[in-house]
């Protein structure tokens, strides 16, 4: 009878999960619309996609405000319709931890699939272009804030927090895989979903372990911030800096990480200790809206590769 109680639970929960996803998407698109109208009030037919007659810092901060907006509507809607309450998304001073261990560690799972979805992406031809990135100045600034801190606080305090919190009671199983594999599906690309998929794994096993999204914030901050200097280095420095250091994050991280981890199971690490019982990952698919939504957002990811 327990287990027949979880798997409803579960059921529940993923269906919730689904809706807030779908929900972003639809969030994102009617706050782009309306950033695109004012826009145009300003500047006939200025858009987000094509904003003639603003700058680069001005187009940063008004797609800051849209994706902002777009996160925060379903977390809002998620409080006021669910179970789900603010202590649920884990905003608390965690429990002792690691931080160079987990950090080498997410550092090293994240670059090793930013490498193997590379060469996957290469492989079938779906490879996209780099980041286009200011030189300098305010509007570099602008790009920072919109592609590293706000994505590292926001995508937490939604996926980690509020998604895992609906599933937190189903067990860490259910709760750290559903977020993470729909977490990944959003990227809409490939590449990035493979390398977004394994790290919303290890920060949904990381927020399990330490009762807190405050230190994946921090991770998800280093690793979008070196991805950043990579993309700009790429843009700005020579052929052999960004290369050589392109390489040097894409090997010495995993390597490194795999040394830590062999010292770390020596002592007696388990990745199991700290977690909660209860229903297996694959349970989150109980839910007809979760299945659904994934594969929906699986046939996007796939069109947008195509398209790229």
């Amino acid at each position: 009878m327990q287990k027949i109680t979880k798997i409803r639970g579960v059921k529940g929960a993923a269906s919730w999960c689904a809706l807030s996803a779908v929900c972003y998407l639809a969030a994102l698109a009617l706050t782009e619309t309306i950033v695109s109208f004012f826009m145009g009030l300003r500047v006939e037919g200025a858009t987000l996609t094509a904003p003639v007659g603003f700058s680069q810092t001005e187009v940063g901060l008004l797609t800051t405000l849209s994706s902002t907006a777009a996160i925060l509507i379903p977390i809002f809607l998620l409080l006021r319709l669910t179970r789900l309450r603010a202590d649920d998304l884990r905003l608390l001073w965690p429990m002792p931890w690691s931080p160079l261990f987990c950090l080498s560690l997410f550092l090293g799972v994240a670059n090793a699939a930013n490498l193997f979805g590379s060469l996957l992406a290469r492989l079938i031809g779906t490879a996209g272009g780099s980041i286009a990135l200011p030189a300098g100045g305010s509007a570099l600034l602008v790009s920072f804030l919109n592609l590293c801190l706000v994505p590292a606080l926001l995508e937490e305090i939604f996926f980690r927090g509020a998604l895992q919190g609906l599933l937190r009671p189903c067990g860490s199983a259910a709760a750290i895989f559903g977020p993470a594999l729909l977490f990944a599906l959003l990227h809409l690309d490939l590449a990035q979903g493979i390398t977004a998929f394994v790290c919303g794994v290890f920060l949904g096993w990381l927020t399990e372990r330490t009762g807190s999204i405050l230190p994946g914030m921090l991770l998800h901050l280093i690793n979008n911030t070196i991805a950043f200097s990579v993309a700009y280095l790429q843009l700005y420095a020579s052929r052999e800096v960004a290369l050589g250091v392109e390489l040097f994050v894409l090997l010495f991280f995993p390597l490194f990480a795999l040394w830590m981890l062999w010292h770390a199971v020596r002592q007696g690490f388990h990745f199991s200790d700290g977690l909660r019982p209860g229903v297996d990952a694959w349970d989150v698919f109980s839910s007809p809206l979760y299945t659904v939504a994934v594969l929906l957002l699986a046939a996007s990811c796939v069109q947008q590769s195509q398209i790229l």
